[in-house]
């Protein structure tokens, strides 16, 4: 009786152990397989999330940019040639890598009358030129500015978001979009 208890315990042990083994062995290569196929999802919801990232970041630096090209037109105001000209070189100035036919402008210029003047740019796609005389206007914009009026400026930015490869016969898809900024600000 002793020995046969002494006997039935190891090999009890011994089966549950292969037991274990053996379920583990074929729950390893199941999460394997489940693995493989949420890879590819895993991925592009990460770069989704990386590239709605980098967006919001270069938003940011194109508030920034615009603002700054606000606030300095309203603070040389009668001053300045052509503040379509220095908008246009302060917001480049600001966004160094940035490609400069992809931002177009809208800068509006409140007279003493407060009618409003707008000086929208003339492309978008290659042209880096953006005066105030383009927009058919005779006299010079800094003349029409006032003290405390507003002067407001709009620029937009064609943004393409980080492409996602996908299985697709038409090829793979980038989509894009335009990055708006517009600030405004009183002319001292």
């Amino acid at each position: 009786m002793k020995v046969e208890l002494s006997l039935r315990r190891p090999a009890g042990l011994l089966f549950r152990a292969a037991r274990r083994v053996h379920w583990a062995q074929s729950e390893e290569g199941g999460s394997l397989v489940e693995f493989a196929a949420l890879l590819p999802l895993l991925l592009v919801i990460l770069a989704m999330a990386a590239s709605f990232t980098l967006a919001f970041y270069n938003l940011q630096q194109l508030e920034s940019a615009t603002a700054s090209a606000a606030a300095l037109i309203a603070a040389e105001q009668g001053v300045t040639t052509d503040p379509c000209d220095l908008a246009m070189t302060t917001v480049q100035a600001s966004l160094p890598g940035w490609t400069a036919g992809n931002l177009t402008y809208n800068l509006t210029i409140s007279g003493d009358t407060g009618t409003a003047t707008a000086y929208p740019s003339s492309s978008n796609g290659g042209s880096t030129a953006y005066s105030c005389k383009a927009a058919g206007s005779t006299g010079s914009a800094s003349t029409a500015e006032y003290p405390n009026t507003p002067v407001t400026l709009k620029v937009s930015y064609s943004y393409r978001w980080i492409p996602i490869p996908t299985i697709n016969p038409f090829g793979s898809l980038t989509p894009s979009s335009a990055l708006t900024a517009s600030s405004s600000m009183m002319a001292d």
